[in-house]
C-alpha cells in the first residue's frame, strides 16, 4: 500500500541557495575592504620612504655648504605656502651653470628641495624649525597631504600624534 504522503525533497531549495550567496557576498566586500587598507598602507609607506629621502638630500646638502648652515637652520628663510608642482624655479640653473658662493648656494638649495618635495609628494612641503620649543637643534620636515610641514612641530617638540603625515631628521653638527 502506498502512502499519498509527501514526496521527499531532492535538490537544494532557493532559500539555502539565497543564504549561500549572502555569506559569499559578505566575505567578497570583507576582502575588498582589506585590499583598500592595503593599498592606502602602502601608499603611506611609499609618501614616507620619499619624504625621508628628500629630508635626507636636505641634509646632506647642509653637510656641504656648512659655512652657509645659518641660511639653511633660519626659520624665515624657507617658504611658508607649498610650491606649485611642475613649475621650475626661475633660477634652477644659476648654481649649475655658474659657480655660487656659499649663501647664494644655500638659497638654491632651498628652491630646488621645495621644489622637489612639491614633484615628488602630492601636496609636499618642507621646512626647519627648532626641534623643540627653545631646543638649539633643528629639524628639517617634509609632509605631505594637507598637512602645512611647520605643523610638524608642536609645543613638546615633533608632532608623534596619529595621522600626522611627515618625517622630522635633525640636523646636528
Amino acid at each position: 500500500m502506498k502512502s499519498k504522503g509527501m514526496k521527499k525533497q531532492q535538490g537544494v531549495g532557493l532559500v539555502e541557495v539565497l543564504i549561500a550567496l549572502l555569506v559569499l557576498a559578505i566575505g567578497v566586500l570583507g576582502y575588498a575592504g582589506m585590499q583598500l587598507t592595503a593599498l592606502k598602507a602602502a601608499e603611506d609607506a611609499n609618501n614616507r620612504a620619499q619624504a625621508a629621502l628628500l629630508a635626507q638630500d636636505a641634509l646632506e646638502r647642509f653637510l656641504a655648504n656648512e659655512a652657509a648652515m645659518s641660511t639653511y637652520t633660519n626659520v624665515n628663510s624657507w617658504p611658508d605656502a607649498k610650491s606649485d608642482p611642475g613649475t621650475k624655479p626661475s633660477g634652477l640653473n644659476t648654481c649649475v651653470d655658474a659657480d655660487c658662493a656659499p649663501p647664494n648656494l644655500a638659497d638654491w638649495d632651498i628652491d630646488v628641495l621645495s621644489w622637489q618635495v612639491a614633484n615628488q609628494l602630492q601636496g609636499g612641503m618642507i621646512a626647519v624649525d627648532a626641534c623643540g620649543s627653545g631646543s638649539p637643534i633643528h629639524c628639517v620636515a617634509v609632509s605631505w597631504g594637507d598637512q602645512d610641514a611647520g605643523k610638524c612641530f608642536d609645543a613638546d617638540g615633533v608632532n608623534v600624534g596619529e595621522g600626522s603625515e611627515c618625517v622630522v631628521l635633525e640636523v646636528s653638527r
